[in-house]
């Protein structure tokens, strides 16, 4: 399963996998590309109770980091493993691409 990495209009990367929809914040996202520090990578639950109310929280529901030679950055979430090459991250980041794909770390198929 494939995803997608796009930027949002408050500077929030926003992540796509399959129905999935993950973020990390911007500040977190200037960490991760000028420190190359882990940061989290959350997602936003709504739960409507019985009288009708919503309810939201953000949850920590992965982390991304940049890999050893800081040529990539690796996205962990629930929904699986990703790989995405920084220089496609920090065009999306600065408005030069729409989105860019993130590529499956585990291919399809394997245990």
């Amino acid at each position: 399963m494939n995803g997608t990495l796009c930027s949002g209009p408050d500077g929030t990367a926003h992540i796509f996998v399959g129905r999935g929809h993950f973020r990390i914040a911007a500040d977190d996202l200037r960490t991760l590309l000028a420190g190359g520090r882990v940061v989290p990578v959350t997602m936003e639950e709504r739960e409507t109770a019985a009288d009708g109310t919503v309810t939201g929280r953000t949850a920590i529901v992965g982390h991304a980091a940049m890999n050893v030679f800081e040529r990539s950055v690796k996205v962990f979430t629930v929904s699986g493993h990703f790989i995405v090459p920084l220089v496609s991250v920090q065009r999306v980041v600065r408005g030069e691409a729409a989105s860019a794909p993130l590529f499956p770390m585990i291919p399809e198929g394997c245990p």
